[in-house]
């Protein structure tokens, strides 16, 4: 029994530690590993692929192996087809987000509102060398605290944006954003941002400054839109697949980070210094050293180095980053459960848990302010709810479930 196995981490497949590789280094060559898989191995990446968000980045550097070598892969059809499919709902869903980008940010400077993009749109236009490359999900539009209501309003109000019909009701004293808005035309969602995490990250009153001061403006589609700085938006990359995300948004950061620092803008003295007063330093390392570990060429010398305490929650954020994304709410729910009580969840702590809810989940509920007595009135529907989802939780994660080393890690990766 290795190490992983014995700590309760299951060993990666072939096809995970090639994905991983592959997002680390777009763009070494990989032909060899790639001239080593097996049809179902074949299958397995593809799929995984297209699960994380990376299917282009994968037929990029598959592309790029075929050049090198000078015969195609041996790729089968099946996943040719796949690829070429996710090719085209990608490309379309990339115009559909730049136009919903444009006209979100037009509305809101109409109304005297400023935002700024968030995250993916500067990786996109910016920083990949192809926006396809970086697939949007939603879009992240950060506003100032007094400002947020009045955006989201104005957007509702304009019939052109609803509120998702899986949105929770909440105020800007719940979270770091307000309830999820769908463009009605374009069908993509939009996040009014006013703080960038809502996890107890004591010093994000200092990214969030950044963000605000060293702001920049790229043009998409003939349209001044504003985004973070090189290093406000590698420094948001860090924190948000890490203190936000204990890494199951997957091995897409390590291709983000590639390319970002591939552009060399980045200062790493001062951004590792940056990194320190922020509380990211093990967060930056960790990330580092992931990535360095997968064949990355763009780690500084004074982060390839892997301490101790990195290396003993190196295998636990891996094996978060690969997870199927069908179990990322489920373990998610654990490890905030074991994160809270400190013990391992079990029928107790799920007793303690299903009928312990906050106010303001409560007020979601029945769309009323959080500190209204009515709120208790969503009661009986939230008891039932949450004892669904824990109970699913545990009938989905295997009984020796990693949600105790998950929550020892982010407590880790908080301290600094």
């Amino acid at each position: 029994m290795n190490d992983q196995t014995a700590r309760g981490v299951s060993a990666i497949s072939r096809t995970s530690k090639l994905l991983l590789q592959v997002c680390a280094a777009p763009d070494s060559q990989h032909s060899s590993k790639f001239a080593s898989l097996a049809e179902h191995e074949w299958y397995d990446l593809v799929e995984q692929a297209a699960s994380k968000r990376v299917t282009i980045v994968l037929d990029r550097a598959i592309a790029q192996a075929e050049a090198a070598s000078g015969h195609r892969m041996a790729v089968p059809e099946e996943c040719r087809e796949a690829i070429e499919d996710q090719r085209r709902m990608i490309k379309m869903s990339s115009f559909g987000h730049m136009i919903a980008l444009i006209e979100a940010a037009r509305f809101l400077k109409s109304h005297g509102i400023d935002p700024i993009a968030l995250k993916g749109v500067r990786l996109a236009y910016t920083d990949y060398p192809d926006a396809q490359l970086r697939p949007l999900r939603d879009l992240d539009l950060l506003v100032p605290a007094e400002q947020a209501e009045r955006a989201q309003s104005v957007m509702i109000e304009s019939g052109h944006y609803e509120v998702a019909p899986w949105a929770e009701y909440y105020g800007i004293e719940f979270g770091h954003q307000m309830p999820e808005l769908v463009d009605v035309q374009h069908g993509v969602s939009i996040e009014i941002h006013h703080r960038l995490n809502a996890r107890g990250w004591a010093q994000e009153p200092q990214l969030v400054q950044m963000v605000f001061e060293q702001a920049e403006t790229v043009t998409i589609g003939g349209t001044p839109v504003r985004v973070p700085s090189i290093h406000a938006n590698f420094l948001h990359l860090v924190e948000h697949a890490t203190l936000h995300h204990m890494f199951e948004n997957g091995p897409i950061t390590l291709t983000d980070l590639h390319f970002v620092a591939k552009t060399g803008k980045i200062d790493w003295p001062l951004l590792i210094a940056q990194a320190e007063a922020m509380g990211l330093s093990r967060a930056l390392h960790m990330v580092s050293v992931l990535a360095f570990q997968n064949g990355a060429t763009w780690v500084p010398d004074q982060l390839q180095q892997t301490p101790a305490d990195v290396l003993e929650n190196l295998d636990v954020c891996i094996d978060a980053a690969l997870r199927d994304e069908a179990l990322t709410e489920h373990a998610a729910m654990l490890r905030r459960i074991a994160m809270r009580k400190g013990q391992n969840p079990g029928w107790k702590t799920a007793l303690r848990a299903a009928v312990t809810p906050t106010p303001l989940k409560l007020a979601s509920i029945m769309r009323v302010s959080g500190d209204n007595p009515l709120r208790w009135l969503a009661y009986p529907a939230w008891l039932l709810q949450r004892g669904r989802a824990y109970f699913s939780a545990r009938r989905a994660v295997d009984k020796n479930d990693n949600s105790l080393r998950e929550a020892a890690t982010m407590h880790w990766l908080r301290e600094g």
